[in-house]
């Protein structure tokens, strides 16, 4: 079932509008930024393995990882369920990975190595079930092994001419390595075959039917390498510049569907990139945009009218649809209402479309022009762009937003959405890592929450001490860079700043965190979340009471492994917030 809160104009489009208003029934999927498939079923809790079946149309196959029932998952391309299958003559330990070959089989990655001290790493081998009918399967073969060198960890795992080949997860690379030999119960040592170009934290892999093209991802990344010729040496992959993507999307898993990609998360959303999308290096808009079919009947425009228009039906080979308008000699806009839950100084973030008849785009809030303007046009048809407007000061409560198109153009609205354009705090001081007694939360008390001043020891005994910190514009502070590269390990550190207010006030604290974050000002706790979750911004909202001058704001950060990070800014509607990693005079 779709997550319907966070797709965009996704495959349940309830209503499209005709020129007349009338409401038209439509199915327009959705567009690669947007979840397209959601897993309701209980027990896939972790998804860290996925596989597109090689023997049965429309199924996909899934596991969970570490701590989790010895399962494999059969699920349809939106994540709903068609059947849970039972892994007998294995225990999942630790399973990472998920592959199939040319002769029926899956291979399960027994392969998570967090500590890297394991000395049981292996792949498990099972026939393919048949979705419909078996309720278990048994493993047939077990190939143990270890690594030349260094032991690591790893998630990535998929077979070339039935010889399997393994990815590490490491902070600053991703070694491919392939098994010399299969030797069933003999643990046997694996050969480098190198390094992958860019790709660092690998939590998934695949390659392509064919072969010319390899997958890997990560938490916030993917890498796709194409090769000339396919071969069953894979050193050429080492060789190859990728196409690199950012994205929010959280993946742990990677699987090519024909050359199109599927991406799983444990966060329950599964994402589909065609060929077109990556072939073409497009940026993603945000993945929890929310959704214009939400507003769609609320939609209003100008003289000229709008309809609801499929990318395919506008130029573009991927999924979805926009919001489509051809204005006149005088311009159009379309308008959506919005309400803020604040208030503040909030953007406007607008998904749209570029193209040959696509032209300047501005933005006007309540009947106001507000800053910036988005030159759409471009060679080709090309959805997903990103605009932003503004800041504007806004109430809390009811709002219009126009999205204005210039004279004779078209314009193409995938998405809107307000959020807070306040100043970030970017100064920081920052102090860790610290031992942590359990990787569940961070609620154990340490010596900087009661004196920021004493001497602190860190981990592994080292003496420690604050050091100068300083965000980019984006407000992404990262404490791997910061405080300690520790994207293998649990931890604990913080980051201390200031905040200047001209006067007392009520505001609101918005904080994103990697992992887990509690948050004190003036030396008073107002926040706490023991998450497990990458960091973007305004995830949490914490009211509190800024008072008249200097304020202090101390941030306890979490680290589970992988990004370590923290967004911090005050809701700031009169633009009059200062921010210093020192309270200055």
């Amino acid at each position: 079932m779709r997550n319907s809160r966070n797709a965009l104009l996704s495959a349940a489009l309830a209503a499209a509008i005709s020129p007349a208003g009338e409401v038209l029934a439509q199915d327009h999927s959705v567009p690669p930024w947007s979840p397209a498939g959601y897993y309701e079923h209980p027990a896939i809790a972790e998804s860290s393995g996925y596989q597109t079946s090689r023997q049965y149309d429309g199924v996909y196959w899934t596991l969970n990882d570490s701590g989790n029932p010895a399962a494999l998952y059969a699920v349809q391309p939106d994540g709903e369920l068609i059947a849970e299958v039972a892994v007998t003559g294995a225990e999942n330990y630790d399973w990472e990975a998920l592959a199939g070959d040319d002769d029926g089989n899956l291979w399960i990655g027994e392969i998570g190595n967090n500590s890297r001290e394991r000395d049981d790493l292996a792949l498990f081998v099972v026939p393919e079930p048949d979705p419909h009918r078996d309720a278990e399967v048994e493993v047939v073969a077990r190939y143990p092994y270890r690594y030349p060198a260094e032991n690591v960890d790893a998630e990535g795992l998929f077979l070339v001419d039935g010889v399997p080949h393994i990815v590490s997860k490491e902070a600053g690379r991703a070694v491919l390595y392939r098994f010399p030999e299969l030797r069933e119960g003999e643990q046997v040592v694996l050969a480098a075959v190198g390094e992958l170009p860019s790709a660092r934290l690998v939590t998934g892999a695949d390659i392509s039917p064919g072969g010319r093209r390899l997958v890997v991802c990560t938490y916030d990344e993917f890498w796709v390498y194409t090769v000339p010729e396919a071969s069953g040496d894979l050193a050429a992959f080492t060789e190859a510049a990728p196409i690199a993507l950012a994205n929010g999307f959280g993946p742990e898993a990677v699987a090519f569907d024909g050359h199109d990609l599927i991406l799983s998360s444990e966060s329950r959303n599964v994402y589909h990139v065609p060929a077109w999308w990556y072939e073409r290096r497009l940026e993603f808009p945000p993945a929890d945009l929310p959704a214009t079919e939400d507003q769609a009947e609320a939609a209003t425009s100008g003289s000229g009218a709008f309809a609801v228009e499929s990318y395919r039906d506008a130029g573009a080979d991927i999924s979805g649809a926009h919001l489509a308008l051809d204005a006149d000699a005088e311009g159009g806009h379309i308008a959506l209402p919005f309400a803020v839950p604040r208030a503040d100084r909030y953007s406007v973030e607008v998904v749209l479309t570029r193209g040959p008849e696509y032209g300047a785009v501005t933005c006007a809030v309540d009947g106001k022009a507000i800053d910036g303007e988005y030159d759409a046009a471009a060679e080709t048809v090309l959805p997903g762009a990103t605009a932003r407007f503004g800041p504007v000061s806004l109430a809390e409560g009811d709002h219009e937003v126009r999205i204005l198109a210039a004279a004779n153009t078209k314009l193409g609205l995938g998405g809107m959405r307000a959020v807070s354009g306040s100043r970030f705090a970017r100064e920081y001081r920052v102090l860790g890592p610290f031992e942590r007694d359990t990787w569940e939360h961070i609620d154990t008390p340490l010596p900087p929450e009661s004196d920021l001043d004493a001497p602190f020891t860190g981990m592994d005994g080292a003496h420690i001490a604050w050091r100068d910190a300083m965000a980019p514009e984006t407000g992404h502070l990262d404490l791997n860079e910061a405080v300690a590269n520790l994207t293998q390990q649990n931890a604990v550190g913080y980051a201390l700043t200031y905040v200047h207010s001209p006067v007392d006030r009520d505001a609101v604290a918005l904080v994103g965190s990697d992992d887990q974050v509690a948050i004190w000002l003036n030396g008073e706790e107002i926040h706490r979340n023991n998450a497990f979750r990458g960091a973007v911004p305004d995830q949490d909202a914490a009211a509190c009471r800024l008072r008249e001058g200097w304020n202090e704001v101390l941030a306890k950060i979490g680290q589970n492994g992988g990004g370590w990070a923290l967004y911090l800014r005050f809701t700031d509607p009169d633009n009059d917030l200062r921010y210093s990693r020192v309270a200055t005079p």
